[in-house]
């Protein structure tokens, strides 16, 4: 397709206006886990690995609730677009079962894993702290689930600012709680990694308390209380649209957490250095993920009105802005590869061993962010299914046993995973683009009432 970019400009501007607040608000809950790596990695190496992967393991389960909370944005901008954002109170009240149940069922994954900890095949150093790290951190899931409730609301009526300030409330206190509970200030005990769990777990309780307040009594919301609308249950909705977008979740972060066990298998010191690495392209992954979930609410919006070529331009708009702003952070990670490691760490043997994943985190960072995009954009014709399917084989056929192969086989160690990682979501990112590409065509596009 080639774009025109006056025709463009309008559409991008809407997914701009809509993905900058996700971004900065996703930037914070990122910037959480950073605040944990950067001041565990002063107080420890050890724990600093041990909590990444604590961390990793408690999203293997975890992101299914997220990702299957992202329908609800989705039904609410198709309602929008149907004219019909009164349905907004319905869905919320039928997100927050759907939090309840998958809270009960994914904390009792959770605490399987904890008990089989041996599993993840890591250092006894880490594995000790790293078990602990999971027990304490589960505990926060139900907050986890209900912050994003109001989230996923609000997004989709187009309030995406809201999430973005009680995001960085999070951030602020979590900063202070991990300064009082890792170190022993303010009098408080020195607790080190489990002081960082604890002040996680404090800090998504009062995310989520904040978030489902300010969603309840934000004017829209209460405007629309006022109004009309249909009762109905959109538990079963929400299932069948986003169960498919959590288990491409969690086929991604299962792929990300089997090279972060790969990684510890080598050492504790490979395991710290992708640990940064990867902490590093989260972080730029996340102005990729605002824009995947704006794509999903602006496509939503046109999909819900049933305009074909409003849906279609959404999507290859939110391609366009992808693809420039992951060329720039790939441009930086090139340049700056030897200079960003010491943000992390002042270990001289782990500032060899980084700016060598930070170049190949570059390349990473493109295709994740095309394959993001593109999940973002099929999500808002509530085309998920067969997203998770490609999922599913992008991670776990090509990404998951090439990373083995190439570490270990061709004895190409920490460099073999990102090198498998990067041609997984490569094959991942040119399927659900033309996936996308071929939907959207005129003569193929299905238009369904959501409420």
């Amino acid at each position: 397709m080639i774009f025109k970019l006056k025709e463009y400009r309008s559409t991008v501007k809407s997914i701009a206006r809509l993905a900058i607040p996700i971004t900065i608000g996703q930037l914070g809950l990122v910037l959480m886990g950073f605040a944990d790596v950067v001041m565990l990695g002063r107080y420890n190496t050890v724990s600093m690995s041990s909590a990444g992967v604590g961390n990793a393991v408690f999203f293997l389960f975890s992101l299914i609730g997220i990702g299957t909370l992202y329908a609800v944005s989705t039904i609410i901008s198709i309602a929008e677009g149907e004219g019909k954002p009164q349905q907004a109170i319905p869905v919320f009240f039928s997100s927050l079962w759907v939090s309840i149940l998958l809270s009960a069922g994914l904390m009792g994954l959770n605490f399987i894993l904890y008990y089989n900890f041996e599993w993840f095949g890591q250092t006894p150093a880490i594995s000790v702290l790293a078990k602990e790290y999971l027990w304490i951190v589960n505990f926060s899931l139900p907050a986890l689930l209900f912050f994003n409730n109001g989230k996923q609301v609000m997004d989709g009526l187009g309030k995406t600012q809201i999430s973005m300030y009680v995001t960085f409330f999070g951030l602020l206190l979590n900063v202070v709680l991990n300064n009082a509970l890792i170190f022993g200030k303010y009098g408080a005990p020195e607790m080190g990694m489990a002081g960082a769990a604890w002040a996680t777990v404090i800090a998504r309780y009062a995310m989520a308390f904040l978030m489902l307040t300010w969603t309840w009594l934000h004017p829209r919301f209460l405007a629309l209380k006022k109004m009309e609308r249909e009762l109905k249950s959109y538990v079963w909705s929400i299932f069948r649209i986003g169960f498919p977008v959590g288990f491409t979740y969690f086929f991604e972060i299962a792929a990300f957490s089997y090279a972060l066990i790969l990684a510890g298998r080598i050492s504790e010191l490979h395991s710290g250095a992708h640990q940064i690495a990867i902490n590093l392209a989260s972080i730029t992954y996340m102005f990729v993920l605002g824009i995947s979930a704006a794509s999903s609410i602006v496509v939503g919006n046109h999909y819900g009105a049933k305009d074909a070529i409003g849906v279609r331009k959404a999507g290859f708009a939110a391609i366009g802005l992808t693809i420039a702003i992951e060329l720039v952070f790939a441009i930086l990670f090139m340049v700056f590869n030897e200079e960003i490691p010491f943000i992390y760490t002042d270990d001289v043997k782990l500032l060899a061993m980084t700016p060598s994943l930070i170049i190949l985190a570059a390349f990473f960072q493109i295709s994740d962010g095309l394959q993001a995009v593109g999940a973002g954009a099929l999500r808002g014709i509530k085309d998920t299914k067969i997203t998770g399917i490609i999922a599913l084989v992008a991670y776990w056929v090509f990404m998951m046993p090439g990373a083995y192969y190439l570490c270990f086989e061709l004895n190409m160690g920490i460099e073999g995973i990102w090198i498998a990682f990067v041609l997984g979501l490569s094959f991942a990112a040119t399927l659900l683009l033309h996936r996308f590409n071929y939907k959207t065509k005129a003569k193929r596009l299905v238009f369904e009432d959501e409420s």
